[in-house]
């Protein structure tokens, strides 16, 4: 066999260079891509969790107004004792979502939102969701019951809303459930006004409430 010459030798060991250049390049093209690639997973999870954070202070927000007007409702001489006795379990109702919901919120690293911090800021909030009626201004209770009733379809609109946009199957169940229990209060709500009918309870096959 013939010996190379030196100048073979040079191109051979060129020609090995190159393509050992050229793996290289592809090498660190490869990894750059996989860093990009999970940096925008994680840039994509990072949006979702701020979505979910978001949209569960929401609700806990609507769901602290309800609870609040609750409370303040059933405080009063407005009501007839047969709606007394209708409201008076949906206080632990919205309690009990409003628990569940800010667990939900923690284990996500959201701030809990306050309730609201008196009758003022109240009748600021119900004023903001274009909500009629006023607590210390409520005439009787059929204004009592139709203030109630619209911020219980105002809060079903937003969860209604959020069903349409959350990506946790966890999350989904849950407002899932909670939204139909508030569906459950608007019903009974809606038969404490006069006709006084079934009808009224249930005007429609879906629940959307008010958005």
């Amino acid at each position: 066999m013939r010996a190379q010459t030196r100048r073979e030798l040079l191109r051979s060991g060129a020609a090995g260079a190159a393509g050992g250049a050229v793996a290289g390049v592809a090498g660190v093209a490869g990894a750059g891509r996989a860093l990009l690639t999970e940096a925008s997973a994680q840039a994509a999870e990072t949006a979702g969790n701020a979505f979910q954070i978001d949209r569960l202070q929401r609700l806990i927000r609507l769901e602290l107004l309800l609870r609040f007007c609750y409370r303040q409702v059933l405080a009063s001489p407005l009501l007839t004792p047969r709606a007394r006795r209708t409201l008076a379990p949906f206080i632990a109702h919205e309690q009990a979502h409003i628990a569940a919901l800010e667990r939900q919120l923690r284990a996500g690293g959201g701030a809990v939102p306050p309730p609201p911090a008196s009758v003022a800021a109240a009748n600021r909030d119900l004023a903001h969701r274009k909500i009629g009626g006023r607590l210390g201004q409520l005439r009787g209770d059929q204004d009592a019951v139709r203030l109630l009733l619209t911020l219980e379809q105002v809060t079903i609109g937003a969860y209604f809303v959020a069903l349409m946009k959350l990506q946790d199957t966890n999350l989904i169940e849950l407002v899932s459930q909670i939204m139909a229990n508030e569906a459950q209060h608007d019903a009974m709500l809606a038969l404490l006004l006069p006709p006084n009918k079934p009808a009224n309870a249930v005007p429609y096959g879906l629940v959307q409430g008010l958005q």
